[in-house]
């Protein structure tokens, strides 16, 4: 491949003591835990909101497998769903037959924009990440390219919360990724919205025969011929039901066998879904009761991934550790055991689906410490694990505790005039157990 060299001078935008890379679940708990540390915090987020896969994906509903079991979250997702809810309520759902709290995705983009500037936080939308800034093996910062070009960000610690590792990839960190033996790893993802359903025939059926009556219709079709999605998931899953007619997602269109870090992967895969998303809205307006007068809303503005790198950590969290329950001495989150591991092949033979909220296991803080480069943390789905347990911690309040435990630790750093590699994790413990986060004794 012919190359070209790119070599410029990049004006410094920002020197703060933390930045943090991505405004998801986890970027989001890094950056207001950081802040409320002291910390001058950087948030670079690479689209025109916050929120992540919540708010670019439509996964509204985040703890879903939680619902009515034993399992309480703790921390700032706690917090925030709690602020959330006292604004917002319900978003707007008359559903009633599956009730975890859904956030609406456009609520929550307003109210996440009000929550980072109330923390004090520099936030930078529209920006992303394109390279870092080494000396020898620590990272000093990171430059950015927007509208206004390349910048550089510096800073004391730099938090990965991208969800792809990408900041720690280009600093060198070595990764793995999809699942051992093939590297596949599960589905990319685009929802869509429809609006114009009938809101009362919808929930009478939802009320009284559950959602798997619409799973059912599909899959005697699917038996009979009339539709082939060219995969084999039998279900699909919808958010919010509303009294004006919209159903806020429906989660069914895949596409398997694809590098969620290859932009050619992820072109031609974005265009697949597209076609899938308008195949399958015909689709339930033709054969599903209350769908009739649908209307395709919105397709989501981004295709969500479950996973893709995990970088090489001090320590590798594996579906063992999960199994047994094990905890650690520097544990810095408590997460129940649960998998949700989607097909990584479309023939569903190798789909799991795990929820055993009675049993609880730890996440280590030497999971978010790269092996070789000093001064980045990473937090979210792509910690070090193995790829079983990554469909554990990939949940959405994981991620953010994963986050809230990697902002607190920066800081300390930070004050202590120390290395992230040599915090006392007993601090951060503490500092946690003081926000509200529930640990080990």
């Amino acid at each position: 491949m012919k190359k070209v060299t790119l070599n410029k001078e990049v004006d410094v935008k920002k020197e703060v003591d933390v930045i943090v890379c991505g405004g998801g679940p986890a970027g989001i708990g890094a950056a207001i835990a950081a802040a409320r540390q002291g910390m001058d915090v950087a948030l670079i987020e690479s689209r025109a909101f916050l929120g992540g896969n919540i708010t670019a994906c439509y996964v509204e509903s985040c703890n879903y497998f939680l619902w009515q079991g034993p399992f309480a979250v703790t921390g700032l997702y706690k917090e925030l769903e709690e602020e959330y809810r006292r604004e917002f309520g319900n978003s707007d759902d008359i559903r009633t037959d599956f009730s975890p709290h859904r956030f609406s995705s456009e609520y929550l983009k307003i109210f996440l924009d009000r929550k980072i500037e109330e923390e004090g936080i520099w936030l930078r939308l529209h920006s992303r990440v394109v390279d870092v800034i080494l000396d020898d093996d620590t990272i000093e910062g990171v430059i950015i390219n927007s509208k206004s070009g390349f910048e550089g960000i510096l800073g004391k610690v730099v938090v990965d919360c991208t969800g792809d590792a990408d900041v720690a990839a280009a600093a060198g960190v070595p990764f793995e990724q999809g699942r051992e033996g093939d590297g596949l790893t599960q589905p990319g993802t685009v929802n869509f919205r429809v609006a114009g359903v009938d809101s009362e025939k919808v929930k009478k059926i939802l009320d009284e025969k559950g959602i798997t009556y619409f799973y059912d219709i599909y899959n005697q079709k699917v038996a009979e011929g009339i539709i082939d999605m060219g995969y084999k998931r039998m279900n699909f899953p919808m958010g919010r039901l509303t009294a004006g007619g919209q159903v806020s997602y429906i989660n069914f269109c895949n596409v398997y066998k694809i590098d969620p870090t290859d932009a050619d992967d992820l072109t031609r895969a974005e265009m697949l879904a597209r076609k899938r998303v308008l195949q399958f809205f015909n689709f339930i307006k033709e054969y599903l009761p209350g769908f009739e007068k649908a209307e395709l809303a919105s397709i989501a503005p981004t295709m969500g991934f479950r996973d893709s790198r995990r970088i090489k950590g001090v320590y590798r969290l594996t579906a063992e550790d999960i199994d047994e329950g094990r905890f650690f001495e520097d544990t810095i989150a408590i997460y129940p055991r649960f998998y949700d591991m989607l097909s990584p092949t479309g023939t569903w033979d190798d789909l799991v689906y795990i929820v055993d909220l009675d049993k609880e296991y730890g996440i280590p803080y030497r999971c978010l410490l790269p092996v070789n480069v000093e001064q980045i943390l990473v937090a979210g789905r792509c910690i070090s694990t193995d790829h079983m347990a990554e469909s554990s911690i990939r949940a959405i309040s994981a991620c953010m505790a994963t986050g809230q435990a990697a902002g607190t630790a920066a800081a300390i750093a930070v004050r202590d005039n120390t290395n992230v590699r040599d915090i006392d994790v007993r601090k951060v413990q503490q500092a946690l157990k003081e926000a509200g986060v529930r640990l080990p004794d």
